[in-house]
């Protein structure tokens, strides 16, 4: 029979951003060997309905008595404390970045302290999270794979530039406001470049209008687009922006190098650690206009050497950021916990 472990998530998929796709990619590495349940903390409920429901599955599924409990967020690790039954039950929770890159007080504190496993998606995200709690147990590092392998396009990439993410007036870390402020050197060195900005969030409306009010040509706002719709344009575009400030990991970017699409990104940000020679990235020195143009121009100018930056993307990605990468970096963390045994791999480290 196999061993039961218990996920609570708030749900699955990019409809619930990057830590959506996580809990999917946790799910899937833990479904072949152990037996999953999942318990539910619906963000669209009322705060109240939210508490009451992931209590209850809790709950309930403790006395199922799964050998394990994860928890994909720390807010939802504070649960563990409150409910009897699962007191006893080992857990582990999943740090992604900006919400532990703050001081954790109360029951998030408690719940870091109560862990049996504390897991990070990069060295990045535990470095800054030691920063505001320098308390903080030892950190399993795991980087996550969400990339699948993709055939290399023989059509000649168009100067289109994408950025793609959720654009939240609590998140104008992640540079759409920097790339707006280049556009107009890009568009006078490149005339005919595009910029295609994919997602959607709160902060799209001031976005839009300050395109609108500057009069800057050749960007366009297409919103949330299906998987298949996302493919096609990483398929068609010359390159990605993604220029975060502030991210725990980026799997943007490695969904767009898996389709050979160099990523424009940010020095001193974790696009460091994951692609420590540049591998089909390019780093702008800051967030200035200038420093965003001069990394980009060379890439919307000659498809040739976009393409040959992106093969070298390609071929990282494949080599350590595929879903079945994950899978085994996550089970191996896990093992201490579910099996007693630990073996090493690349990418899988500690604070230690």
């Amino acid at each position: 029979m196999r061993k039961k472990v218990a996920l609570v998530t708030s749900g699955f998929g990019t409809r619930y951003g990057g830590v959506g796709v996580v809990a999917e990619a946790i799910r899937s590495a833990l479904q072949p060997e152990y037996s999953v349940s999942v318990w539910r903390h619906p963000p669209s409920w009322p705060r109240a309905g939210r508490i009451v429901r992931v209590a209850a599955q809790s709950f309930i599924g403790s006395r199922a008595h799964p050998v394990l409990v994860i928890y994909d967020h720390v807010h939802l690790a504070a649960l563990h404390a409150a409910i009897p039954g699962l007191r006893r039950i080992p857990y582990a929770v999943f740090l992604h970045g900006v919400e532990v890159w703050e001081s954790l007080t109360g029951r998030r504190r408690e719940a870091v302290l109560g862990a049996d496993l504390l897991i990070a998606n990069s060295a990045r995200t535990v470095a800054d999270a030691l920063r505001f709690n320098p308390w903080l147990p030892k950190v399993e590092v795991v980087w996550l794979g969400s990339g699948t392998p993709q055939s290399a396009t023989t059509a000649r990439r168009q100067p289109i530039a994408l950025m793609v993410g959720r654009m939240s007036s609590s998140e104008r870390y992640k540079g759409h406001d920097a790339v707006i402020s280049a556009w107009p050197i890009l568009r006078a060195a490149v005339p005919d470049a595009r910029l295609v900005v994919v997602g959607t969030g709160d902060d799209e409306r001031r976005l839009r209008r300050r395109v609108e009010d500057s009069g800057l040509a050749g960007i366009d706002f297409c919103g949330r687009l299906s998987d298949s719709e996302r493919d096609r344009a990483y398929r068609s575009a010359r390159l990605l922006f993604y220029p975060s400030a502030r991210e725990g990991f980026g799997l943007a970017a490695i969904e767009a190098l898996s389709f050979g699409v160099p990523v424009v990104g940010l020095a001193g940000t974790v696009t460091e650690e994951l692609f420590p020679k540049r591998e089909g990235v390019v780093l702008a020195r800051d967030l200035s206009p200038d420093s965003i143009a001069e990394a980009a121009i060379p890439l919307l100018r000659d498809s040739h050497l976009a393409d040959q930056l992106g093969q070298l993307g390609r071929e990282r990605v494949e080599a350590m950021f595929l879903k079945e990468h994950f899978a085994r970096r996550f089970r191996q963390a896990l093992a201490p916990l579910l099996d007693g045994e630990l073996k090493c791999e690349n990418g899988l480290t500690s604070t230690d």
